[in-house]
């Protein structure tokens, strides 16, 4: 369905019961799944559900573990690194609490090799010391890309120091496209807000998915989220039938 596409999970060891649950929805797109993983807190095979005879899962590790700050971009640089040494030529990654509900991705993914795609999302919220070059955005999972646009992320990251006040991946991920000086653009079918026992954050994105057909979701933590959504997926292809053709 998704020809040359892999699907990639990022995540640490203490991940492995969210991707766990998250599992059927990285598997669905019917492509080769890479879960990546920190060297010193690594997910192997072991640790995933069944594979439903699947052949194509592998464990890849780099980098160390570390939720903000240098190492953790790093980490992040590596892992694309990782990504590259692979033949696919399309790669959806996703963090441990990102997901994609529909089988088949969207043909506009397609459309355009040079485009990053991702959660675009306001950084307003960060001060910002005087001259400061990036846009005040945050990229947030999952991230669509070409090799080709991933190439040139991974040159220009060694470029790009890292900011004190927003040590994050989601902000690495813009300032590398911005330095590249690689268009970006938002999913017009995402939803990116906290969920986790939050429920104004459950109640926006319901109504994403119900209303607007929202399929590219961040951030997802418990299951009882995601099947929220699940849920809520099942009543827009009910009626919007035009709109979610088969296996969509």
């Amino acid at each position: 369905m998704n020809p040359e596409t892999a699907v990639s999970i990022h995540g640490y060891a203490g991940d492995v019961a969210q991707i766990k649950f998250m599992w059927p929805y990285y598997l669905h797109h019917r492509c080769p799944v890479l879960v990546m993983s920190p060297e010193d807190s690594p997910i192997t095979l072991r640790e995933l559900p069944g594979n439903f005879g699947r052949a194509d899962v592998k464990c890849l590790q780099g980098g160390v573990r570390a939720y903000v700050g240098e190492p953790s971009l790093i980490r992040q640089r590596i892992h694309m690194e990782l990504l590259l040494q692979t033949p696919f030529q399309w790669f959806l990654m996703n963090d441990s609490d990102s997901v994609c509900l529909s089988p088949q991705l969207p043909d506009y993914l397609y459309s355009e090799p040079s485009v990053v795609w991702s959660n675009v999302v306001s950084d307003e919220m960060h001060p910002r010391e005087d001259g400061y070059e990036f846009p005040r955005l945050a990229f947030q999972p999952p991230y669509f890309l070409h090799r080709t646009a991933m190439e040139k992320l991974v040159q220009a990251a060694p470029t790009v120091a890292v900011n004190p006040r927003t040590p994050f991946i989601d902000w690495c991920m813009m300032s590398w496209c911005v330095k590249a000086g690689l268009p970006y653009r938002g999913f017009p079918d995402g939803c990116s807000c906290p969920t986790n026992n939050y429920p104004p954050g459950i109640e926006c994105m319901t109504d994403a998915v119900r209303n607007r057909g929202a399929t590219m979701l961040h951030a997802i933590k418990r299951r009882e989220e995601l099947l929220i959504m699940a849920g809520a997926r099942v009543h827009y292809k009910r009626t919007h039938p035009q709109a979610t053709r088969l296996f969509r």
